[in-house]
């Protein structure tokens, strides 16, 4: 009989159903050829301190740091837990062959090698089964392609390392900070990772916190509804800024050099799962969290590739699945498939490229019917489903035109960007004239200076009423990069000279 462990309960199903196992047991399916169990997620993991010495039991500081010559497992979890442990070890201790089933990663290794350890079965022969999909054509592929055990104990290597290191660090800390700081009762929470996650957040914090602005003046003017900025270093002082206001009132504004270049945006990469977290995040303010919830969910519906992935490349050996897949999704997306040539799919190095892909390949859809989602599910899908449409659009082509100007010797500049063919930028909806690009992370306007190398000619600046208005500065939000902030405007009404102060951190 072969045993094949899955991580969750959802995952088992689905191998189940491939396999044939259709009789229903306690904590596990069964055919004449296999049986088909689930972990729960983390079923053993390391001792604690004291269960390697009960004087650690109390909290000192005088064995510290405390590390143990060997480390040693335990079952982990609830009786639930504790109970389908007994089942999987049960299993095990029959079988004549293991297959593992976990994540394919770093941490589904460490589960399965973990329960086989404590299972007294380490030394009974398994293969890996690498799944990046629940769809039958990959549970088949996957099958098809069985590797022996023994390829990914270098994977087992490294789980097994990272899970020891964070014994170590969190263990140790956590007992020396909350011995020498704590009061009765509190904990001091010290980790590997988690104490210079919560440092970087503590000083954005406090960098917002302590934030002070100060004041810069910009000088600027507007023509034909363009505006000419001042090309020289901002002002610090109100009174430089004046003089050189003072410089330009009255004066013609000349137009000089007109410049216009061709760019080509090329269309954004496939996601992984940090991409697919801030898409997500700028597009709608989910947080990380949420979005890694969603595309489990997905994935465990067989709608999307498996999420946890560090590649935005896809293996050569994808190819073929890519067009057939974009055909099932057609009925989703008629009128933007159907501008690509599925028969000739562009595969460009920006989107299959073998060696850049080590556990899994990109975030992709599967092809399988979405059926009715909606929602945070229905966001998520839509974007994984129209980035994988954009990879194989052509570039946006751009028209960048800079004007430089002249009043009274005092140079301006102005800046403006027309789309010639927008690509794969008619994928992605715009607003008020306003293109994003994923890609490059740049917002841009599709607004043109209206001037051009026949219209060089001098305009007029009304000079008008001064009017002054003021906003306070406000900090930088949580999570978001430095930016200058807008203290108060001065300006001028109608086509004039205008001096914008601003503050800065």
């Amino acid at each position: 009989m072969k045993v094949v462990l899955a991580e969750k309960p959802s995952v088992a199903r689905e191998i189940a159903a491939f396999l044939g196992a259709k009789t229903k047991r306690d904590g596990y399916f069964e055919n004449r050829d296999y049986q088909v169990t689930w972990a729960l997620g983390h079923l053993v993991g390391l001792k604690e301190p004291d269960e390697y010495d009960p004087a650690l039991k109390k909290w000192s500081l005088a064995p510290l740091p405390f590390v143990p010559e060997r480390f040693e497992l335990k079952l982990l979890g609830d009786r639930g837990a504790r109970r389908q442990y007994d089942i999987v070890k049960r299993l095990f201790k029959a079988a004549e062959q293991l297959i593992c089933a976990t994540d394919a990663g770093r941490e589904g290794e460490l589960i399965f090698r973990y329960i086989q350890t404590l299972t007294g079965c380490s030394r009974k022969p398994f293969q890996r089964l690498w799944l990046s999909s629940l769809t039958r054509d990959a549970i088949r592929d996957a099958f098809r392609n069985l590797q022996a055990g023994q390829r990914y104990d270098n994977l087992y290597d490294a789980a097994r390392c990272r899970s020891e290191a964070d014994w170590i660090v969190g263990m140790n800390a956590t007992r020396c900070l909350t011995v020498h700081h704590g009061q009765r009762g509190l904990l001091w929470s010290a980790g590997r990772v988690q104490t210079p996650v919560l440092a970087m957040i503590v000083h954005r914090d406090d960098e917002i916190r302590t934030f002070q602005p100060q004041a810069f003046w910009e000088l600027m003017t507007r023509y034909r509804d363009v505006t000419f900025k001042y090309t020289g270093d901002r002002f610090s002082e109100q009174a430089a800024a004046e003089a050189c206001l003072q410089q330009v009132i009255d004066q013609p504004l000349v137009i000089g050099q007109v410049k216009t270049r061709r760019e080509r945006s090329q269309p954004p990469q496939l996601f992984d799962l940090t991409e697919l977290q801030r898409e997500m995040n700028r597009r709608y303010a989910m947080s990380a969290a949420d979005t890694l919830k969603w595309a489990q969910t997905l994935y465990e519906q067989k709608l999307i590739t498996y999420p946890r992935t560090d590649s935005r490349y896809l293996t050569n050996d994808l190819k073929p699945t890519v067009a057939a897949t974009l055909e099932q999704l057609r009925s989703l997306k008629p009128v933007e498939i159907g501008k690509l040539n599925l028969q000739q799919l562009n595969f460009t190095a920006r989107i299959v490229n073998d060696r850049k892909v080590t556990d899994h390949h990109a975030i992709i859809p599967t092809g399988s019917p979405s059926g009715a989602l909606s929602g945070p599910l229905q966001k998520v899908y839509d974007a994984i489903v129209v980035r994988l449409i954009a990879a194989f659009y052509p570039p946006c082509e751009k028209d960048i035109t800079t004007v430089d100007a002249e009043a009274n010797r005092v140079p301006f500049r102005a800046r403006g960007v027309r789309i010639v063919a927008p690509g794969w930028t008619e994928l992605y909806p715009q607003k008020s004239r306003v293109i994003h690009d994923p890609a490059t992370q740049r917002t841009e306007t599709t607004t043109r200076p209206t001037t051009s190398r026949s219209c060089r000619h001098s305009a007029q600046a009304n000079a008008g009423r001064m009017n002054r208005s003021s906003r306070k500065a406000k900090p930088n939000r949580p999570g978001t990069s430095p930016k200058t902030h807008c203290l108060e405007r001065w300006k001028r009404r109608g086509n004039s000279w205008t001096t914008t102060p601003y503050a800065k951190p």
